[in-house]
């Protein structure tokens, strides 16, 4: 009888989970650990096996949930704006050399593109480097 008891207790910490503000998965390990004592409960007569079973496994799965918290919780930083194109490969639409700028079309717009040392013709891929003001630097394809 006591192994529902258990059960409650497991959906209880659940729920506690799952309502604001974010715990960051501690009511999970208390609720593996409720199901750990419900599993005991149900296999064993003594009395206080389920508490210890509850106990070891909430304090066991607290310091392995904290880097999975950590690991979803925390915002990835990425590339937005002009800053996404560095890496991006374009098609050069006007001859560049290494001295005067052309055209590229990259993700479907027009740039203004420069090239550090290398010449490059009609149709051929760039890849970018950076951007500088209103322009991209590009280099050859790797």
């Amino acid at each position: 009888m006591t192994y529902k008891y258990w059960l409650i207790a497991c959906v209880a910490f659940v729920i506690l989970e799952i309502l604001p503000p974010p715990t960051h998965f501690f009511f999970v390990c208390m609720a593996f650990g409720a199901l750990g004592g419900a599993i005991a409960a149900v296999f064993s007569t003594i009395t206080w096996l389920p508490w210890v079973v509850f106990a070891v496994v909430s304090v066991a799965l607290t310091p392995l949930m904290i880097p999975l918290a950590k690991f979803l919780f925390t915002p990835k930083p990425h590339a937005s704006n002009v800053d996404a194109l560095i890496g991006k490969k374009a098609l050069v639409t006007e001859d560049i050399g290494p001295k005067s700028s052309g055209v590229v079309k990259v993700q479907g717009e027009s740039w203004r593109a420069l090239s550090e040392k290398d010449e490059f013709k009609k149709d051929e891929w760039v890849e970018i480097v950076k951007i500088e003001g209103a322009s991209v630097i590009i280099r050859r394809t790797s």
